[in-house]
């Protein structure tokens, strides 16, 4: 067997990749799993359990042992050693259960458990326990507890993300459905850095000069915040297990620290070193020697590490060795200002093309759009004024006060186009309302404007629905008015709404030529007609502004089309109103 494969079958790579599986669950059910797959191999025992704590109880959540123990059984706190261990905050090690009196004899009578350790998930207010079991007599040694503690820990900081994540959304979703892109944002936000990392050709050729000038196995450049260490690129010549987009508890690195004060740490051998001999982190990694960089940008925000592990003692505490590793940093530092540059000035250029392109079609849009209801107000002036007032004047005065209408309607739209364009979106005014209400005057509307129309409308929301409800009908007009103009007249317009799991949704469809899927994607593009084409009537900013109100309300319009019907369904979460 070669070295590598010897080194990546050691204690130390498999709790590497362990905490590192913890660390990337997304639920509480994956963290459990993730326990009840590795621990017991990892500590060495004979059994393991995963215990979550239920107010005074203490539920069997989850086990892997020779035997069956408790698993879905609950007990009280005070009655069972895990209870113990989370209301005292430390991890408890009983090396005979016979000789112990906080052992209820009478419920281990039946089982192969003889010796145990039980470890706190999160000590400071716990929230589960894991637990080891021996068949026989055993006091587990230091490397066996603080494995167990270590997953422990690794299990609360992932649980907390977990619970993190899940807050924050629902904060989104009830805050304004504007800001729910952002949870999104949180992790594209780590592949971009990633992906920065990744282009820049030195890291590579940084990373191997590192290990060759220190001799050590395994050297990364880490992406870290206060809730997350993320592997960007890496060398591993010791099988340590991580690779670009791994993740490693935060609270469990040496990284953490110096994210705080913004100073290297380096030791040769943690063994000897008396302010990282007890220190967790060596401990949980089996580290000796190690050596981290800060990776600072120009306006002074921390990146992350440049950093390099090894399990046995190297010389690395040596200025020219820590010299080298402060110019690597910057090197590092520099690359990502630059692609951060290169990346704003592209960003910008691709707007003020985008910004360019609408002003020119703005500007000739517009102007072809208002010469005719001006021309009608000039006309109808200029006869007033000859004629003065006669039996004609009322009929020029409603086609003037309709002209009138159109053009403040051309404004209304062009201002929602700022708005949505330059000033960060449509914003709202929400409450609760009848939304059936607010569709049906809508819907009654259009059928007076057109009552040689069929259109047939069904709404069942289970409650009144929290929204701009003005800005959900001038949406939904749009929808409504685009299946008037562009449906079969010989085909009725269908128009359903509906609350369904968590949500409303409202579809409006219509028989008629199909859209062709090649301009589908162009509908809610601005100036753009409904069929994906430039617009024969209007500026072509119904749909744009549509799709910026639903976005708005957090939701997004979809569109299906074929031979039978077209269809724009309009989905929106179930918003909830702050207190």
């Amino acid at each position: 067997m070669a070295l590598n494969d010897q080194i990546f079958q050691t204690p130390l790579g498999s709790l590497t990749r362990a905490t590192t599986a913890i660390a990337r669950a997304r639920s509480v059910k994956e963290v459990i799993e993730t326990i009840r797959r590795t621990a017991r191999s990892l500590v060495g025992c004979d059994g393991i359990t995963v215990i979550r704590r239920e107010g005074d109880l203490c539920r069997y959540v989850e086990e892997d042992a020779i035997e069956p123990l408790w698993k879905g059984q609950k007990f009280p706190a005070i009655a069972c050693i895990s209870g113990w261990a989370m209301i005292n905050r430390q991890t408890v090690v009983v090396p005979d259960i016979a000789q112990d009196d906080r052992i209820p004899i009478e419920l281990y009578a039946g089982t192969f458990v003889r010796a145990l350790a039980m470890a706190p998930v999160r000590p400071s207010d716990p929230i589960g326990a894991i637990g080891a079991y021996w068949s026989q007599a055993y006091t587990p040694s230091r490397w066996e507890i603080e494995t167990l503690e270590a997953l422990a820990e690794a299990a609360a900081a992932a649980i907390e993300n977990v619970d993190f994540i899940a807050s924050l959304s629902d904060q989104l979703v009830n805050a304004k459905g504007t800001d729910l892109a952002g949870r999104q944002q949180f992790v594209d936000d780590f592949a971009r850095d990633i992906e920065f990392v990744g282009s820049i050709d030195a890291v590579p050729i940084i990373l191997d000069i590192v290990l060759r000038m220190t001799g050590m196995g395994f050297a990364a450049v880490a992406r870290v915040t206060e809730t997350k260490w993320i592997t960007c690129q890496a060398l591993d010549h010791v099988g340590f297990g991580l690779k670009p987009g791994d993740e490693l508890p935060v609270e469990t690195t040496l990284c953490n620290e110096i994210r705080d004060h913004r100073q290297p740490i380096v030791f040769d051998d943690a063994e000897v070193d008396p302010r990282y001999r007890d220190h967790h982190t060596p401990q949980i990694y089996g580290l000796r020697s190690y050596i981290s960089m800060p990776i600072i940008l120009a306006n002074g925000t921390f990146f992350g590490t440049l950093c390099a592990i090894d399990s046995s003692p190297a010389k690395v505490n040596d200025p020219m060795v820590i010299g080298t590793f402060k110019l690597f940093a910057e090197l590092i530092a520099h690359h990502l200002d630059a692609g951060e540059r290169l990346q704003a000035a592209q960003e910008s250029l691709e707007r003020e093309r985008e910004l360019a392109e609408l002003r020119e079609q703005f500007i000739a849009i517009l102007g072809h759009d208002l010469r005719n209801p001006l021309a009608a107000v000039d006309a109808g002036a200029s006869r007033m004024l000859q004629e003065g007032w006669t039996n004609r004047t009322p009929a020029i005065l409603k086609l003037m006060k309709s002209s009138i209408s159109r053009m403040a309607g051309l404004v209304d739209n062009l201002m929602d186009l700022a708005r949505a364009r330059l000033g960060g979106g449509i914003t709202l005014t929400v409450f609760h309302g009848d939304l059936t209400d607010t569709l049906q005057h809508v819907v009654g509307e259009l059928q007076v404007a057109h009552p040689e129309r069929h259109i047939s409308a069904s709404f069942n929301f289970s409650s009144p629905v929290v929204a701009d409800h003005p800005r959900i009908a001038q949406m939904f007009s749009n929808l409504v008015s685009n299946a008037v103009t562009h449906g079969s007249a010989d085909k009725p317009i269908v128009i359903t709404g509906i609350t369904a799991e968590g949500a409303i949704e409202v579809c409006v469809s219509n028989g008629g030529r199909p859209i062709p899927k090649d301009r589908i994607d162009r509908l809610f593009m601005p100036f753009t007609g409904a069929d994906g084409m430039a617009p024969a009537h209007g500026l072509g900013l119904g749909l744009y502004i549509s799709s910026q109100i639903a976005k708005a309300h957090g939701g997004q319009i979809d569109v299906f089309s074929d031979e039978i019907e077209t269809r724009f369904t309009f989905r929106m979460p179930m918003l909830v109103m702050d207190p």
